[in-house]
């Protein structure tokens, strides 16, 4: 659903999919639909490495790749929905990052407002040369010990990838944009295929794809492990 939206998104760059060490079974399936919604897509795929909570490595080693060869780097993770204004918005910043929509959690937590969000971001050259040096096998063995010896205390947020890319703008003075109205969606949540609400066990790819576009599009509203989902409108 993500390459099926950015698909469809006028002005759109040349785009990577960045799959972490999957088996095979995983890669032919993201093969198949890499081929099938956004076929003119680049997909790479990691070999094994340092192990780091969550999408942390992956997520940093497609900016540091990317920005090998471009300017500037959309950052557009798999449960990601770009509107087709997203990056028209986003060229009309001038920011070091602008990010697609703001997070709800971030904006309850004062603290938190107005810092970098990463689904759906925009990330540009003069960050990605004060980021990319980060990037490294030091960092991911241990991201808080990095972080503390790399940056001033920054209590209000993890030391993560998102938490990293905060440090750095703020080590650069400078701060981000974000839109009116958001030119994203973040579709995901949490327990996605272990709550019985949100099980997908189909036995094929297509038929698994249907199952998800079911529950992207009518999760439990008010359910716990829906927090981080935003609707398509």
């Amino acid at each position: 659903m993500t390459l099926e939206r950015l698909s469809q998104s006028p002005g759109r760059p040349e785009v990577h999919i960045y799959a972490d060490s999957v088996d095979e079974v995983r890669l032919r399936e993201i093969e198949w639909v890499r081929d099938t919604y956004l076929p003119e897509a680049f997909l790479f795929h990691a070999r094994p490495h340092i192990v780091a909570f969550s999408g942390c490595w992956n997520i940093l080693n497609s900016i540091k790749s990317a920005a090998q060869s471009g300017e500037e780097v959309y950052l557009v993770e798999e449960d990601v929905l770009v509107y087709p204004h997203f990056f028209s918005w986003h060229r009309s910043q001038t920011a070091v990052a602008s990010c697609g929509r703001r997070d709800k959690g971030m904006e309850a937590y004062p603290p938190l407002r107005g810092l970098y969000s990463n689904p759906g971001a925009c990330l540009r050259r003069p960050l990605l040369d004060a980021l990319v040096p980060h990037i490294n096998e030091d960092y991911f063995k241990d991201t808080k010990a990095y972080c503390e010896r790399k940056f001033p205390p920054m209590d209000v947020t993890s030391t993560l990838d998102d938490g990293l890319i905060r440090r750095v703008i703020r080590g650069m003075g400078e701060s981000v944009a974000y839109p009116d109205s958001p030119v994203c969606v973040h579709a995901g949540f949490r327990y996605y295929g272990r709550l019985d609400i949100y099980s997908n066990r189909e036995p094929d790819l297509e038929r698994r794809i249907e199952r998800a576009r079911q529950i992207i599009a009518n999760p439990a509203s008010q359910d716990r492990y829906a927090r981080d989902w935003e609707p398509y409108l």
